[in-house]
C-alpha cells in the first residue's frame, strides 16, 4: 500500500519544493496545506512520481490554537478520502527526511500496525490539566501581547480552576504534533471528530495534545511504536534550546543521518547548505 505525506506549510517555498522532491516516489501521495497568510500558493509546486493534491482551502493557523487541528483534521479527511494508505506521515513544511524513501517504506512493512506517535515523559499533571482542562478565552491569541486579553483569559481560567471545572476525564497525554499513524487509527480519529472538537477546542496547543489523548485512551494504546521516548517514538530529530526549536545546522547532520529518526525539523532556505548536505547524503 502507498503512504501519504501530509504537509503543512506556512514559509520557506523553497525548502518546501525540496521537501517534495525528496519525497517524489511512486510509492506517496502528498497532500499540502498552505497557511492563508503564506505568499505563496501551490500553483509553483510540482512532482513527477507522486500524487500531489495542494488543498484549496488554505486556513489561518495559530500558535496554540485549534486552527492547527482543523488543519490536520482537514488533511486527514483529504487523504483518507483517497486512501486507504499504510502510513499517514505529518509533516511541517521546513522538514527533511533523513532516510531514503526504501528505508522508510521497508522500516513501516516490518512494524506495520504501529503507531509512530510521540508521548512526552516528565510532564507534570498540574501542566497537563492546565492545558487540557481550561476554556481559554482568546484562545487564537496566545502570541499577542494584548494586556488585556492576557489578564482576561488568566483571570477566567483561574476562575474554572476554582470551581473545579474539567473538560475531560480522558486521560491527557502530551507530545510532539507530528507523527506516521497507520489508516486504522485515522479512522478512529475521524470517527471522533465531534468528540475532538468538544473537548480540545479552546485549550492550549491541543495540536499536541489530541492525538495522544485519543490514541492512549483506545485500545490503539498497545500499538504505540515507543510509549517511553517522545522523539524515537515519532521518529523525527528535532532540536530544542530553552523550550524553543533551533534550525539545524551542519553540526547535527552526521548525527541525524546516523540516528534511527526518519524525518528532522527544521530546516532554512538561510542554511541551505545544509539542506542540500542531508538529501545529497540520503540518496
Amino acid at each position: 500500500m502507498k503512504h501519504a505525506y501530509l504537509i503543512i506549510a506556512h514559509n520557506e517555498p523553497e525548502i518546501l519544493q525540496l521537501l517534495l522532491s525528496s519525497l517524489d516516489d511512486v510509492r506517496n501521495d502528498i497532500y499540502v496545506h498552505i497557511d492563508k497568510k503564506a505568499s505563496f500558493d501551490g500553483t509553483m509546486l510540482q512532482t513527477v512520481k507522486s500524487g500531489l493534491h495542494v488543498l484549496p482551502v488554505r486556513m489561518d493557523a495559530r500558535w496554540g490554537d485549534f486552527s492547527l487541528v482543523e488543519i490536520e483534521l482537514l488533511l486527514f479527511h483529504e487523504a483518507y478520502s483517497r486512501g486507504p494508505y499504510a502510513y499517514y506521515h505529518l509533516l511541517s513544511g521546513v522538514d527533511l527526511p533523513v532516510k531514503s524513501q526504501d528505508y522508510i517504506h521497508q522500516y513501516c512493512d516490518e512494524h506495520q500496525g504501529k503507531e509512530f506517535i510521540g508521548i512526552a515523559q516528565h510532564v507534570s499533571q498540574r501542566e497537563l490539566d492546565w492545558r487540557s482542562q481550561h476554556w481559554f478565552v482568546y484562545a487564537r491569541d496566545f502570541q499577542s501581547g494584548n494586556l488585556f486579553k492576557k489578564v482576561v483569559r488568566a483571570v477566567f481560567a483561574r476562575m474554572q480552576s476554582l470551581i473545579g471545572y474539567r473538560r475531560t476525564s480522558l486521560q491527557v497525554k502530551k507530545g510532539a504534533q507530528w507523527c506516521s499513524i497507520t489508516h486504522d487509527f485515522v479512522q478512529y480519529l475521524l470517527q471522533n471528530e465531534l468528540l475532538i472538537r468538544k473537548i480540545f477546542n479552546h485549550t492550549y496547543c491541543p495540536d499536541e495534545l489530541f492525538i495522544q489523548t485519543l490514541c492512549w485512551n483506545s485500545e490503539f494504546k498497545s500499538r504505540i511504536y515507543n510509549p517511553n521516548d517522545e522523539f524515537e517514538g515519532c521518529k523525527r530529530y528535532i532540536k530544542w534550546e530553552n523550550g524553543v526549536l533551533q534550525p539545524l545546522t551542519l553540526q547535527e547532520v552526521d548525527a541525524m543521518l546516523l540516528s534511527s529518526r526518519w524525518f528532522a525539523r527544521k530546516f532554512t532556505s538561510a542554511n541551505k547548505h545544509v539542506v542540500m548536505d542531508v538529501l545529497k547524503r540520503i540518496k
